[in-house]
């Protein structure tokens, strides 16, 4: 099987260290052979400036024996890699993305790949042109939980949909620190929405097989803490079809990798209720003699080197895709219609208006 050469572009990003890992044990089919960053300090120091406490400090020592850019042409043009994975702040993200696009570089984009629909947009046209296979860091559709769900959904085991819940609180901004660059709004481009409500929007849109049409957002900073961005978020969202749904995100527990939260879908002939752990519950109508049935269906997420288990078979599924000339389970379209609905949030919030999306 075919041995790809990938090049690390950026490596001061929440995730860069975790990414690195997992893709490490896919030596046998990737070879990292470069690393990019405009700060030549990370070059040496090979830390990013803040890191998700689950992953590690910093990247392996051998990477310090890699050849290191700072100019991205030069690197494409000395290097010519097969693969790249995109581990820049989402303002940097769509440029990136046209320039390794337009040599031939299929690439592994962290979320959410740019800081609105319009910036990613022109990236998206450059991956279709091209023809590269870019799998993004919505992870969750690598899941057995959530590919059961779909199916369940899709067997009409809710009936028609009526509404939908989306429920996340997690560790503080004191935790993660103010000055991590996810709250920076320049850089960024959002709070806690766009950081990681970007992974159950892109649940609601994939389960449901329905465009959020139009919603109405409320978003407060009321942390204390000296951010631009929003730390709590609520929506209200009209669905294509006519459902509506709720959603809710916080930066509010005050320890490190604390977190809470379900998505659910609820219809006329059942509801479906995933927790974060993977648990799915389905309830529905029984018979005379019990008249209310449930089904549980538990998923181990397992153990995996780095991001984890469902972030190796996102990067799987990114090489399958790319050896079949498929689109990827999880693929940059699909952010930038997260990052439609995400563009509407901020304006609903900022007017106090509904907002239609796109």
């Amino acid at each position: 099987m075919r041995t790809y050469r990938l090049a690390v572009i950026g490596l001061n990003h929440y995730h860069v260290t975790g990414w690195v890992e997992s893709l490490e044990a896919w030596r046998d089919r990737i070879e990292i052979v470069a690393l990019y960053d405009a700060d030549p300090e990370l070059g040496k120091r090979l830390a990013p400036s803040h890191h998700d406490p689950v992953l590690a400090k910093k990247l392996p020592d051998w990477c310090g024996n890699l050849p290191f850019y700072a100019d991205l042409d030069r690197l494409i043009a000395e290097v010519k890699p097969d693969l790249a994975l995109i581990t820049l702040q989402n303002i940097d993200m769509p440029a990136a993305i046209i320039k390794l696009a337009g040599a031939g570089v299929h690439m592994l984009v962290d979320k959410p790949g740019g800081r609105t629909a319009a910036e990613a947009r022109p990236a998206l046209e450059a991956i279709q042109r091209n023809n590269v296979k870019i799998n993004v860091g919505l992870n969750r559709r690598n899941g057995h939980a959530w590919q059961h769900t779909r199916r369940m959904i899709e067997e009409g085991r809710i009936g028609r949909l009526m509404t939908t819940e989306a429920i996340f609180t997690t560790s503080s901004v004191s935790v993660r620190d103010p000055k991590n660059p996810i709250f920076d709004p320049v850089t960024a481009g959002g709070g806690i929405l766009h950081w990681l409500g970007v992974h159950d929007l892109d649940l609601l849109l994939w389960l449901t097989g329905e465009p959020i049409v139009e919603l109405h957002a409320m978003s407060g900073t009321l942390s204390g803490e000296p951010i631009e961005v929003e730390d709590v978020i609520s929506m209200s969202v009209r669905y294509g079809g006519g459902a509506i749904g709720s959603v809710h995100y916080a930066y509010a527990f005050p320890r490190a990798g604390a977190n809470d939260g379900y998505v659910a879908f609820r219809g006329t002939g059942g509801s479906i209720k995933i927790q974060s752990n993977g648990t799915v519950t389905w309830f529905g109508p029984g018979n005379r003699d019990e008249p209310h049935a449930t089904e549980t269906y538990s998923y181990e997420l397992g153990k995996a080197p780095g991001y984890g288990p469902l972030a190796s078979a996102g990067i799987r599924d990114w090489l399958e895709a790319i050896e079949q000339d498929r689109q990827p389970l999880a693929n940059y379209g699909q952010l930038v219609n997260v990052l439609e609905v995400i563009d509407a949030a901020y304006a609903s919030a900022k007017s106090g208006q509904r907002v239609k999306v796109g």
